[in-house]
């Protein structure tokens, strides 16, 4: 067997099984409530941290919980859903970099029930 021949027979075989290892390779994702509760943990810590009155420290556990809130897939109409509540983050973060702590409180307490009430569109 000549060399060309050996090396064309291992290309093949080497296309060939990455091939198939990439094609029933499984995306491994985390149950829905596992991520609700990261993200429940993520907001309670933000809520926490309000009085300290830290914008920075309040904007990064946000940022967190929006972060592993994009992890959260569905359906249409929970990702309809949860896209409204990233929402409310996302304007809770501005005002806590605006010092408007009440209201990025309160924007964080209307998420906060927003993501515990997404279970219901699965």
């Amino acid at each position: 067997m000549s060399f060309q021949k050996m090396f064309v027979a291992f290309a093949l075989f080497f296309s060939l099984l990455g091939f198939t290892g990439s094609t029933f390779a499984k995306e491994v994702k985390k149950p829905i409530p596992e991520i609700l509760k990261e993200v429940d943990v993520k907001i309670q810590a933000a809520l926490d941290a309000l009085p300290s009155g830290n914008a920075q420290e309040i904007a990064t556990h946000i940022k967190d919980a929006s972060e592993i809130a994009s992890e959260l897939s569905a359906n249409y109409k929970f990702e309809f859903e949860r896209d409204k509540v990233v929402l409310k983050l996302k304007k809770s973060r501005e005002l806590v970099k605006k010092s408007d702590f009440a209201g990025a409180e309160q924007e964080l307490k209307t998420a906060k029930e927003g993501f515990a009430n997404l279970p219901k569109y699965q």
